[in-house]
């Protein structure tokens, strides 16, 4: 498997450490996650000039991430 080395801001690393602790998971699992989420609104959104709706639990749109 291939490795990186990657410098990041602090603040950055300190948002990498507190996900990677809320999930259990390493902060390489973290963006792992995070590129695989970005590769699929990539093809399925950008794409196609879609957008991404963020809704609540009775459906209603709460913010809509809209890509051009």
């Amino acid at each position: 498997m291939p490795r990186m080395t990657i410098e990041f801001p602090e603040k950055v690393n300190d948002m990498l450490t507190e996900l990677a602790q809320k999930e259990e998971v390493s902060k390489a699992e973290i963006l792992r996650r995070a590129l695989a989420l970005y590769n699929y609104l990539q093809r399925e959104a950008v794409d196609k000039q879609k957008k991404v709706s963020i809704t609540d639990g009775n459906d209603t749109i709460i913010k809509d991430i809209i890509f051009s």
